[in-house]
């Protein structure tokens, strides 16, 4: 929900919008506001025609980016075109975003690397650094990443390095020769019936913890697919 509502100490009653900007990232969060709205329609109608002009803006942007424009030369370059020559056009919107978030945690120094220097060392070292301390927390505290998330950093870098092979940019892909982390495999658990209504008895709190599990068990879906849920 874009429209949200905010209540002063002095009771005055006023809505607001906010939005993710192109480019934002789970560790670079970009946020477009607008505030001192009256209504909830009038905040959606200005959230609306933000909307609109940001896209307006990025289209002026791209215009730049036509057959002549410069090759990509770095990592951060090559990430660039494939977010917007590849992952934008044939992969849904949830999946870019999630590329664009990991693809967030990647060091600095590595990104502005010059495509043809950067070797499977290069990247073996960056698999380590963000196993060590590549995330941080809402504090900022440095805290190191899960295997699964480093090894899917790992797999938005390959997809990008494949393109680049496509695009006559590089003639071989350094990630299939790193060694990025291999996840612990987990063996899916299944509850009895008896388990099942067991748990179903003991969600007492939050009031809708008992329908919000009876709904997982009947469907199979993810925790976020059953939150996504609406009538």
């Amino acid at each position: 929900m874009p429209a949200h509502k905010r209540k002063y100490r002095s009771g005055k009653v006023v809505w607001f919008y906010q939005f993710d900007a192109t480019g934002s990232t789970q560790t670079n969060r970009l946020l477009i506001k607008g505030s001192g709205f009256a209504t909830k329609g009038e905040a959606l109608d200005a959230e609306a025609a933000r909307r609109m002009d940001e896209k307006q803006k990025l289209e002026l942007a791209k215009k730049g980016h036509g057959v002549d424009a410069p090759l990509p030369k770095t990592l951060a370059a090559l990430l660039d075109e494939f977010f917007e020559r590849h992952a934008e056009q044939e992969l849904a919107p949830k999946t870019i975003e999630r590329y664009r978030n990991q693809a967030g945690y990647i060091d600095p120094a590595l990104l502005q690397m010059p495509l043809p220097e950067i070797t499977s060392l290069h990247l073996n070292r960056e698999w380590a650094r963000l196993l060590k301390n590549g995330g941080h927390t809402r504090l900022k505290i440095e805290r190191p990443l899960s295997k699964k998330t480093v090894r899917n950093i790992a797999g938005v870098l390959s997809s990008a390095f494949a393109r680049a092979i496509k695009w006559g940019l590089l003639t071989t892909n350094p990630v299939t020769n790193s060694e990025p982390p291999k996840p612990k495999k987990r063996k899916g658990i299944a509850l009895t019936p008896l388990q099942q209504a067991l748990l179903l008895e003991a969600a007492t709190n939050p009031w809708c913890l008992k329908m919000f599990l009876q709904v997982s068990a009947a469907t199979g879906a993810r925790r976020g697919e059953v939150l996504a849920l609406s009538w």
